[in-house]
Parts: C-alpha cells; structure tokens; sequence
C-alpha cells in the first residue's frame, strides 16, 4: 500500500456550522457560551439580536456568501418539536431558486438551498432556530512517520494494556467511529463490527458523489461503511484509510502482524462512513489536496450522530470519535457561534446517553485554542503528546484541552489487511474514545462528565504555555483510571 498516495487524498478537517446550546458544559470553569473579542464579535452581536426577538441565528459570513454566490447549501434548524417537512414544504414555496435538498433524515433539520429572498423567509419563520452553511470538511493526520512503529508504546504509555490484563478491555460495550467507513474484512476487526451505516451526500452543484456501497445518501446494516468500494480508490491508493487506522486505535484485538491491542480490544465498533467523493479539482484545491478527494458535509455528520444516539442503547455505546479539526481557535467555547457549534445538539443528545462525543482538537499548533467542532462545550477534546510525554509540537492546546493522548507515530489498521504509521490528533482522539469503552465497562454508573473527571483526576499531568498562561492538561492513564473499580461493576 503506497501511504503517501493516500495522505495526499485528504487534508485537516475544515470547520462546521453552529447552533445554540442547551447542555451544561462539561467543565464549566473553562467552557462559556461566548467566543472572545475579535473576528467573531459580529457574531455576538447577531446572537444577542436573535434572542431579544426570537429571530433565526444567521451568521453574517453566510448573508454574504449569498450575495456573492446567489445560493448556497444549508443547514436550516428548527425549534423544538416543528414538523420538519411542514418548513421545508414553506420554504421550497418561497423562492423559485431555492430548493430543499434532504427533508427526510432528521426531525430537527433540513436542508436546501437558499437564495436571498429564501433566506428572508427563513428570518421571519418562528419556528427555525438557525441557519448556517452546510459546510464540506476533509479529515487527516497530518503525515505518515518514518518514526518507530507506535501503538505498542503508546497502550503501554497510556497503561491500557495493563488495564486489559486486569480485565477492562471493553467488553459490553461500542466505540462509534464517524470517519470514511472501515477495512471490514481486517484481521484487526474479526468478529467485532456491531453495526455499520453511511451518511454521504450527492450534490451535482458542489461535485459530490456519494461513497456508500448502494449509492444514494445514506445505508445501515452490514457492509454500509465498506471502505473498500470503487469510489474510495483514487488512482492505486484507497483514499478511506483513515477511518480503519482510527478504529484500529480504539479498538483493535491483537492477531498475527498487528502492532498490538487497540485500548479497548473487546469493545464492539460501530463504524460510519460519512464522507463523499469530490471530483472538483477547485473545491479539492482549496483543501490543498488534489482531486478527487473525501470530504464530509456537517449535515451528514449531523445525520450520523443522530443515528448513533437511534442505537445507542442496543449497542451500549460508550463513546463516539471524532478525529475532525480545522479552521480557526477558540480559546472560549463556541456555542453561541453560528459558524463553529452544528454538532451541539447531537453532542447534547448523546451525552444524556451517556455516550461521549470524543473530537480531535485539531493539527494547526494553536498555542491556546481548538478548531471546531472540538470548541463544542460538550465534547471530549483530545490534543496529541508524543513519546515523551509532552505536547506534540504541531497539536492545538489551551484551556479547551479535556485530555491530551498519543498521537505521534501511531501504527494501526489501513485497508488491505495491513497496517501503517500515522501522526496527528487523528490519532488521538480514539485511545481516549477506547478508554471511555473500559471506563463504560468499570464504571457503568458515571456519567460522561464524571468519567471526564477521573480521567483528568488520575491522568499524567502536561504542563504548558497558552497565551502567556501556564495550564495543566491531564494525559490520559487508563490503568491509574480503572484501578478502583471491581469486577462486581461490570
């Protein structure tokens, strides 16, 4: 397998669109529902109007996007307990240039495309919440290592390993992995693949095609989130390796040729693919990568996440991954940014759950900030330490930071029954959702945010620099977490 033909495919996750919150944070002493001065003041001040007269949230980057381009793609949000197909069927009758896209996926959302006087309807609508953009995000470490295979060291790192010897290995419980579907043949898989369904969008007007195996917008059941269909293989390369290497981290069992045990060897993996092919070389360019390329809408995410909280309890799901993260820092939770929080109410949802949405703070090297949707008050925010036990240089830190795991030179699963090296908080991310699956089997009574709280509580303390500021962000120590818990728990 040529890894270089593959990481030239994708890019850094860009940023997803928002909506406001309804969940306490996880740790409120750092997360606030309000962005810090600068570019998103505008913002701020559309939010406040909003709530004063019960308007839609509408982000002024979006009003002018429309004006410039005359429609585009969005998410329109509605209020609670509005008849999704009611508003769509209004909408479509505003404007002949708009048009709804997909009304049948959620009871919260829709989306169409929307023109100015579309978007004026939308503004007097009492019943819409938001509308923001459907935006398209790529996902990708950011480089394959020449460095020393790595999982191995980073289980023992972490002590997963050894939390495994003692018995919590996950079993009776899931990882979802929202990603570009998975290798379901892999060795490293055999036997623990619970479920699968894929959420990828069709749109002639952006180029997108979709990539799940029976090509329309979305499948569940056995074989849905197949990685190895024509439409991952770019030239001789498949471009969906990145969703097997990360479920690989979190959950893969030790066979012949494999590095090691994921963090959480006997978890069950519920795999969702939720990216589309792009054959546009100018919207591929504008990622950096060449086309075709793998890109994600928010609203398919939005879609995945909803169905991961349908089948939450039936697969006893105990964390779901996100190794998404681009665009620019938020050194402040960024609820109440329309351009930043989409995934907000899923986030919320499954948190009630008990399922913890896990998300990569992303690979820019912001020194006090995360990319969205890691700035999402309610998600688990992983940031990348190296071998030896440090920030890695290129990961975003500061006070978002939840936890930090290994995400250098990590060696997991990619298509073709292999495996390979991989750098980034792509990486890290899943040995956090893993051990969410141990903690989720230790300690079947916590809540997200207590689980959240031993981790921080037990894990290795890294400390750091943000903005002048010297902060203490724990990593992740499985053993040390699950070393009260008795065999009675589970």
């Amino acid at each position: 397998m040529r890894l270089r033909s593959l990481l030239a495919c994708v890019a850094a996750l860009a940023t997803t669109s928002a909506v406001l919150c309804a969940t306490p944070a996880l740790h409120a002493g750092t997360r606030l529902s309000w962005v810090p001065p600068g570019p998103r003041d505008g913002a701020m001040a559309l939010n406040a109007r909003s709530r004063k007269t019960s308007e839609p949230v509408v982000s002024d980057g979006l009003v002018e996007e429309i004006q410039a381009k005359t429609r585009v793609r969005c998410i329109i949000q509605l209020k609670e307990d509005q008849n999704v197909r009611a508003v769509a069927n209004d909408i479509e009758k505003a404007s002949e240039a708009g048009r709804v896209l997909k009304a049948n996926g959620s009871s919260s959302f829709f989306v169409a495309e929307v023109d100015q006087r579309t978007l004026d309807e939308l503004r007097k609508d009492p019943r819409v919440q938001a509308v923001y953009k459907d935006e398209l995000s790529a996902a990708a470490p950011i480089s394959a290592s020449a460095m020393p295979p790595g999982l191995d060291l980073s289980t023992d790192l972490i002590g997963s390993n050894r939390a495994n010897a003692a018995g919590w290995t996950g079993r009776g419980t899931a990882v979802a992995v929202l990603d570009t579907g998975i290798d379901r043949g892999h060795p490293f898989f055999a036997g623990r693949i619970v479920d699968e369904a894929c959420f990828s969008s069709s749109d002639a007007g952006n180029g997108t095609v979709s990539l799940c195996p029976n090509n329309r917008p979305s499948q569940t059941g056995a074989g849905a989130a197949d990685a190895n269909t024509a439409r991952c293989l770019v030239g001789d390369a498949n471009a969906c390796f990145h969703g097997s290497h990360v479920a690989g981290i979190a959950a893969g069992r030790m066979v012949p040729g494999a590095p090691s045990n994921g963090v959480a060897p006997e978890a069950g993996i519920l795999a969702v693919q939720v990216f589309s092919r792009l054959e546009n070389p100018l919207s591929c360019a504008s990622l950096r990568v060449r086309a075709p390329c793998l890109l994600s809408y928010t609203s398919d995410q939005k879609l995945a996440l909803e169905y991961v909280a349908r089948v939450a309890r039936a697969h006893r799901v105990a964390a779901v991954n996100l190794s998404l993260g681009g665009g620019e820092p938020y050194t402040r939770a960024c609820d109440a940014d329309p351009a930043a929080s989409a995934l907000k109410p899923e986030f919320d949802a499954l948190a009630r759950l008990g399922v913890a949405a896990v998300v990569a703070a992303g690979n820019e090297g912001f020194t006090a900030g995360v990319t969205a949707p890691a700035c999402v008050s309610t998600a688990v925010t992983v940031g990348a330490s190296d071998a030896g036990d440090a920030p890695a240089s290129f990961t975003n830190r500061g006070p978002l930071l939840d936890l930090f795991a290994p995400g250098v030179a990590i060696r997991s699963a990619v298509p073709g029954g292999t495996y390979a090296e991989m750098t980034g908080t792509s990486m890290a991310a899943p040995h956090v959702a893993g051990v969410f699956a141990l903690m989720r089997q230790a300690y079947p009574r916590l809540s997200v945010a207590q689980t959240l709280r031993r981790l921080q509580a037990t894990g290795r303390r890294l400390r750091y620099t943000a903005g002048g500021t010297s902060i203490t962000t724990a990593r992740v120590d499985a053993e040390r977490a699950t070393a009260t818990a008795t065999r009675s728990a589970a």
